[in-house]
């Protein structure tokens, strides 16, 4: 049951951003604790004592939250024996994390405490970016409970400690040796945050709108420095930003663009109009639904360019008199090759397709306006609003106005 628990936690964490580093006795990969900060600003730098430091305090208890001399908040415990070998690991960190944004202020302290030069200003900003921040101490304790009292048996089995002091004294006649100052540390916190925001846009273009979602929370850890002190308008500046990279992924779908611009003007306005910071924050998983939606309802990615125009046709002129003959002469194919190769491509006849689709647009006018029965089969392109009704009533089991007085 705790395998399950920790690999359920894994995957929790994973979601939020937040590492689950699991270190062998080997401690091989202790470094990745601060994602290798810490190895690429000081020379020679031995990790081994943060976990001497880390261990000591673990005598009274095998639970240990501490904050270190980066203000960076960890859970650090050694696994039950009975884990160890199945995970072939002995120590668990769990984060870092950060409880708020960090400021300019916030980085002129550490690089003070530190004697940083000024010229790893950049670096330090980028890697505090891409920390995890999350709400309060409390919080961070509260999501890991069920995993501790698991593993530990008991809700109490922990204890905080702040390192930062004990670091700075015990630290305070050491001169570490910083490497020649660059910029890997900045160059690869921005390498990553594209990296997620990179697959996070793919699975929009996909139309996969779970792992979207999945994927833009995990993107979303990465903090982006404000651009300005108003932060209403920082977060619409996102959004505006964040519209755009949404549009350009599903128009990788093949999306038509008179669809992409309808959906991206309906933001941009949404967007502009909106002065309720919670609520612009909450319409970044609403673009995504909707752009993702976009795609699974009117990609031609997977079709040919001659079945491509057809569909495009279908769609725009759906209210027109479009017959196979007619289909045929706007792509310049016979007839005959037309019907096949739609059938090979779509599953469906054209027939079919043309009614699916003024039958879609159908449902659309019942739902909103008051249009009679007759009016709407004109402008959805029935002959006539019997033919209308018998085609509407076969495809979805009842008729026009029974399906209104339903929505009545």
């Amino acid at each position: 049951m705790n395998v399950d628990l920790i690999d359920n936690y894994k995957d929790i964490l994973d979601n939020q951003g937040i590492q689950f580093l699991l270190i062998p006795k080997t401690l091989n990969n202790l470094s990745l604790i601060d994602y290798k900060f810490r190895e690429t600003t000081y020379k020679d730098y031995d990790y081994k004592d943060i976990l001497t430091k880390v261990k000591k305090e673990c005598e009274d208890s095998p639970v240990l939250f501490y904050k270190d001399d980066l203000n960076l908040n960890y859970c650090f415990f050694e696994l039950p024996l009975i884990l160890q070998n199945e995970y072939k690991a002995r120590y668990v960190f769990l984060g870092p994390v950060i409880y708020r944004f960090v400021t300019q202020k916030d980085l002129d302290s550490v690089i003070k405490r530190h004697n940083f030069p000024l010229a790893l200003s950049r670096d330090l900003l980028e890697f505090y970016n891409r920390v995890p921040s999350l709400p309060t101490h409390d919080f961070w304790i509260s999501l890991l409970m069920p995993l501790l009292k698991a593993l530990f048996g008991t809700d109490n089995n922990y204890h905080y400690v702040d390192l930062e002091t004990q670091f700075n004294q015990e630290d305070s006649d050491n001169t570490y040796e910083l490497e020649e100052v660059n910029d890997n540390t900045s160059f690869q916190a921005v390498f990553d945050r594209y990296k997620a925001e990179e697959a996070m846009l793919e699975a929009v273009t996909m139309g996969d709108s779970k792992d979207a979602i999945e994927k833009f929370h995990k993107f979303r850890q990465f903090n982006i420095a404000p651009r300005t002190p108003d932060n209403l308008r920082n977060v619409k500046n996102f959004l505006i930003i964040f519209n755009t990279n949404l549009r350009q992924a599903v128009a990788k779908a093949k999306i038509h663009p008179y669809y992409i611009d309808g959906l991206s003007r309906e933001f941009a306005v949404r967007i502009e109009t909106t002065n309720n910071i919670s609520q612009l924050e909450s319409l970044s998983i609403t673009m995504i639904r909707k752009y993702c939606m976009l795609v699974h309802n009117y990609t031609t990615k997977d079709y040919s360019p001659v079945i491509k125009s057809c569909i495009e046709k279908i769609r725009f002129e759906y209210n027109e008199n479009i017959t196979l003959d007619s289909l045929a002469s706007y792509v310049a194919v016979t007839p005959n090759y037309l019907s096949l190769q739609f059938h090979k491509e779509t599953g469906q006849t054209i027939t079919n397709y043309i009614q699916n689709e003024r039958l879609e647009h159908a449902i659309l006018l019942l739902n909103s306006t008051n249009d009679s029965i007759q009016e709407i089969a004109a402008l959805c392109g029935f002959p006539d609003p019997n033919y209308f009704t018998r085609v509407f009533k076969k495809k979805k089991g009842i008729t026009p106005k029974e399906y209104r007085k339903n929505i009545n």
